[in-house]
């Protein structure tokens, strides 16, 4: 079995975000799986979904560095875990995403396509992951034993995970056209067919993104119906 994970935090991100992410993949998915989530108050949040796994973050750990809790030894993961951040729109099939059999997998930093940033080439990310649980199970330790000190090295845990994970795969270079920056690379769209995935970071928002115009130094970005035809329970 294969387990489709997201990680639900802080007041970001409402419960709906979970519930959408796991119909996303549902509707776009022939390969059986189990759709966990790992959630920080169980107490605040109620998931209507009764299929969906639920499993407690361990507490102490601040904002994205949750994310690096997919490696705590104490979840019974299954041995294939895919991650997928919430804030992530899925338009097309993504069997080739559950179907990957390497050992790890990430995506290429999405501002790397950008011409004025040819230093993010390569650079690893954390949006989308695949990757052998079992195998990478000490990434937790060696997590646990400098989070301490990480606040000075690193700026999130894509930038840990880029170090402390040598031999990966980068998304981009393996499944081209899969995956795609809502703000780069799609904006205004709607997707071409080869685009199965679509990763919002910063603003817009999903929600922002369908209802409303958001002005950033690049660019204006306004409202789009079509993202409402994907981002559904």
């Amino acid at each position: 079995m294969i387990d489709v994970v997201c990680v639900l935090w802080g007041t970001k991100y409402s419960i709906d975000y979970v519930t959408k992410l796991k119909a996303m993949v549902e509707r776009n998915t022939t390969i059986p799986h189990r759709f966990v989530c790992l959630i920080d108050d169980v107490s605040k949040r109620k998931i209507k979904d009764t299929d969906t796994t639920i499993f407690y973050l361990d507490q102490g750990y601040e904002g994205w560095w949750n994310k690096i809790q997919l490696f705590n030894p104490r979840y019974p993961l299954s041995d294939r875990v895919v991650y997928i951040d919430l804030d992530t729109l899925i338009v097309d099939n993504i069997d080739w995403l559950l179907e990957y059999e390497g050992d790890f997998m990430g995506i290429e930093d999405l501002g790397a396509v950008n011409a004025h940033q040819p230093f993010l080439k390569n650079r690893f990310q954390s949006g989308v992951l695949a990757f052998n649980h079992k195998k990478y199970a000490g990434i937790w330790s060696e997590f646990i034993f400098t989070y301490e000190r990480i606040f000075s090295h690193y700026r999130g845990d894509g930038e840990f995970l880029h170090d402390h994970i040598k031999r990966r795969d980068l998304l981009q270079n393996l499944y081209p056209g899969k995956l795609k920056s809502y703000k780069y690379q799609v904006y205004p769209g709607p997707p071409d067919n080869e685009t199965s995935i679509i990763c919002f970071h910063g603003r817009p928002s999903i929600p922002q993104a369908m209802t409303t115009s958001i002005s950033t130094p690049m660019r204006t970005y306004h409202a789009q119906s079509w993202i409402e035809d994907y981002w559904k329970e």
